[in-house]
């Protein structure tokens, strides 16, 4: 019986050095993308230590038991970032430097903790949960290999903060494409990434930290959704909270949820107070004096007046910042980049103050020009645009556009702006196969209706010109866009009086119209210029002693 007391006392000993805490190192706010992984590469490693001075100014002291490391991320161009095959091994370090030892140290005398899927998530403190716990002596340093065998590499790899350990190297990196790089030197560098230890938890956990958005933020995207970083204690779940006061509305009531991050079923209102809470929970309970956090949505940017008309004649292109540009592919799942080719042109190509919006297509082309938002209530109305279809920098009257771009498309898509997919494709011109043939587009330019029948509610609209092959080399402009009701084009009768040199213009009342612009040009192809606006329906053009061509459209403000 007494030695069996005196075990058990030995071991309640033991177990007092492996207490529960989480243990930070680093407090820089610098981002690098190479340690502890570089994702633009296929393949890779690294290698990093910590010395048992910063382990025990952490607060580390006597044998850790740790399940948990995390690192802290910075990105903010995505929510979900997936690495495949990584490897984490933990071992003992006794050096303050890495003077030139920058091989690949191998596994030996180091211990597997994970091998796996990493499924990043940003900003904040990303976690990894260990396969098995690791136990440390905090008497010596700590080296972590980091393998990145990927064997496939994803744009914008995740941005790791690290704090500068000054004149001492104590990370180094090898990335590859072509294989895992084990036979040549890595480089070294001072920017070790920051990093927590976590370990058992005694307690409940402590509150969550790092919301994002931050607390009382304003001006914030209806489309954000919420995150956050443990704040220790190694909580399981998280009961999540959203609410809104004006009028009152609870969105989610303590949802449980095992991540830290949160999106919205449902885009959130414009010009609203948001209010939330996140409370940590684990085997011991939940966390106490979780805060409140809260805020703002974005004013709502909707244009309601209409009509609504864009002929691109400003002195800036895109005509101002409700405009996108943008490059992607038109395939689902669709994915945009803020570049593009879309820019302001002569119509037409003829020089002069009639200005376009146009794109060159000649090689890999995938560029799309998206309108403001719009919120439609009444879905009678119209989309309508001229379109031409030129040969690159030629008039309608100089070469012809080249018929050889068979993997040539022109789509027009109507969606929420903020996703897109083929489904929002209301409208393609395309060599392959479309009802609308992109080589019979006039290089005149023709106008293009398109109703907004089932479009109501908050819409961009897009457009989309789209290239995979170098063949025809041509332009495409689009111009007068115009969202409104459609009303009837004006039929004209036109009397000349040589004695006068008066043309006499009369025409039907349009129904619903409440006046009409008149326009003349020297050629039914030309420039049209404007003449007047009329709110009868007849105009008598005096002074007019050459051949002269007219145009009437009708206009409702309303």
């Amino acid at each position: 019986m007494r030695k069996v007391l005196l075990t058990l006392v030995f071991t309640l000993i033991l177990l007092s050095g492996l207490l529960a805490d989480d243990y930070y190192i680093g407090t820089g706010t610098g981002n690098q993308n190479f340690v502890p992984f570089y994702g633009y590469s296929n393949y890779g490693w690294s290698k990093f230590f910590y010395t048992a001075d910063e382990l025990q100014a952490a607060g580390m002291t006597g044998t850790v038991q740790i399940t948990k490391i995390a690192f802290n991320l910075v990105n903010t161009n995505w929510t979900t970032y997936v690495t495949d095959n990584q490897k984490i091994f933990i071992g003992y370090f006794y050096d303050s430097n890495y003077a030139s030892n920058t091989s690949y140290p191998g596994t030996a005398n180091h211990t597997q903790v994970y091998n796996g899927t990493i499924t990043w998530t940003s900003p904040g403190w990303m976690v990894i949960t260990l396969d098995a716990p690791y136990s440390h002596n905090s008497a010596f340093g700590m080296q972590i290999l980091w393998e990145n065998r990927d064997g496939s590499k994803l744009s914008g790899p995740p941005k790791f903060t690290h704090t500068s350990t000054s004149s001492n190297y104590r990370a180094v990196y090898k990335n590859s494409d072509s294989g895992f790089p084990t036979s040549s030197s890595g480089s070294r560098t001072y920017n070790r990434p920051n990093i927590c230890f976590i370990t058992p938890a005694t307690d409940v956990p402590n509150p969550a930290i790092l919301p994002n958005p931050a607390d009382a933020t304003t001006g914030v995207a209806i489309t954000t959704g919420m995150s956050w970083s443990s704040g220790g204690g190694e909580p399981v779940d998280y009961l999540f909270s959203l609410w809104k006061t004006d009028p009152p509305l609870s969105i989610e009531n303590n949802l449980v949820l095992t991540s830290t991050s949160y999106t919205p079923s449902t885009y959130l209102d414009y010009g609203t107070t948001y209010y939330w809470r996140v409370i940590p929970r684990n085997g011991f309970g939940a966390a106490l004096d979780c805060p409140t956090w809260s805020f703002s949505t974005q004013p709502d940017p909707s244009i309601t007046a209409f009509p609504w008309t864009e002929n691109f004649d400003g002195d800036s292109f895109p005509p101002n910042s409700d405009w996108q540009i943008r490059q992607g592919v038109l395939t689902d799942p669709v994915s945009l980049t803020p570049s593009s080719i879309w820019d302001q042109d002569d119509w037409l190509n003829i020089a002069g103050s009639d200005q376009a919006a146009a794109v060159n297509i000649w090689g890999t082309v995938t560029n799309w020009l998206i309108t403001p938002l719009f919120n439609i209530t009444d879905d009678s109305q119209v989309l309508m645009f001229d379109l031409a279809f030129l040969k690159y920098n030629q008039p309608p009257t100089g070469t012809p556009p080249a018929l050889t771009g068979v993997d040539d498309r022109f789509a027009v898509l109507i969606g929420d702006g903020s996703t897109w997919s083929t489904a929002n494709i209301v409208r393609e011109w395309n060599n392959s196969g479309s009802e609308y043939v992109l080589n019979e587009l006039s290089p005149w330019g023709q106008k293009v209706l398109i109703p907004l029948t089932g479009h109501s509610g908050r819409i961009r609209i897009a457009f989309y010109a789209g290239s995979i092959t170098s063949n025809a080399d041509n332009d495409f402009m689009i111009n007068n866009l115009y969202i409104g009701h459609h009303l009837s084009e004006p039929q004209v009768s036109l009397i000349y009086n040589p004695d006068l040199e008066a043309c006499q213009l009369s025409w039907p009342a349009v129904s619903g119209a409440t006046s009409y612009d008149v326009f003349w040009a020297d050629a039914p192809n030309g420039t049209w210029s404007f003449l007047l606006n009329t709110a009868t329906p007849g105009y008598v053009d005096t002074g007019v002693a050459t051949k002269r061509f007219y145009k009437v459209v009708a206009k409702n403000p309303s």
